[in-house]
């Protein structure tokens, strides 16, 4: 039986300048070929997946880090917020000043009340190291009741929120610290316990009935340690964080330097 590989996207498959390696879509199609199946398995919302990166093919996504699972073009799993938890969170978040924007496989939501520092904030963390080749715009919503099956949440706050918000909230919810570029601002992505990368990876094993050694996971920052660790066999790429190659298997190349291509190389997948 073929390995099943799950890649995250930013600083995996993609640079975050936004090129795509030659060498890192080859490896996938070849993988394919030699029949191991290949699953994308990112922190993004699923709109958010550039057509791009689609088009090299894959045998299933997971997105919004466990909230979307989709396997041979089947849906097969969502986890959202309940109504409670998604309000109680979200009303603390915003006493903390807060800018979150709400997330589902359509669309991401910003109170409107938000715009001026949701847009500040694009523009200092984003310009120039955007996650997309051409930003999506969230939709601006009057209340927090407007917002439909949240998937995940992710935080903009001052340096010293952060602390309070893993110190309140660790223990409830899927909390993890993103790496942004802005002086000043910490930032999270907030997910349902329940719903992890991890947890998406069971999904697509169990749709296909194999187990977690079947499974191989590629990662390069601290919101892949779930899937890295979860996976019979975890790579690093060698831009990632301290964390991630120390608890990955096996420590490939960076990104640009055909990384993705040497793992799957050393692997024996091609």
């Amino acid at each position: 039986m073929g390995k099943v590989i799950f890649l995250d996207i930013d600083g995996t498959i993609r640079n975050f300048d936004g090129t795509v390696p030659a060498t890192a879509k080859e490896a996938i199609r070849k993988a394919r070929q030699n029949g191991h199946e290949a699953v994308i398995n990112t922190g993004r919302e699923y709109f958010r997946i550039e057509k791009e990166i689609l088009d090299i093919g894959f045998d299933g996504v997971i997105a919004s880090s466990g909230g979307y699972v989709e396997y041979k073009e089947e849906k097969i799993a969502r986890r959202y917020f309940t109504q409670l938890a998604y309000i109680e969170l979200m009303k603390d978040l915003l006493e903390q000043r807060c800018v979150v924007e709400m997330g589902n496989s359509r669309e991401s939501y910003v109170l409107r009340d938000s715009r001026a520092e949701y847009q500040k904030i694009l523009d200092d963390v984003f310009k120039g190291n955007c996650m997309c080749k051409e930003p999506v715009m969230p939709v601006w919503v009057e209340s927090l009741l407007d917002v439909p099956e949240v998937e995940k949440l992710v935080v903009f706050g001052e340096a010293d929120t952060g602390g309070t918000i893993l110190s309140k909230w660790g223990y409830s919810f899927h909390i993890t610290e993103l790496r942004i570029a802005g002086q000043g601002i910490w930032a999270c992505e907030i997910t349902p316990r329940y719903s992890t990368k991890a947890e998406g990876m069971r999904q697509i094993l169990r749709a296909k009935e194999c187990g977690r050694e079947d499974a191989v996971a590629v990662g390069d920052s601290d919101n892949d340690i779930e899937m890295i660790r979860y996976a019979g066999t975890g790579v690093a790429m060698g831009n990632g964080t301290e964390w991630v190659k120390e608890i990955a298997d096996y420590v490939t190349a960076p990104i640009m330097e055909d990384g993705l291509w040497k793992a799957f190389l050393h692997l024996g997948l091609l």
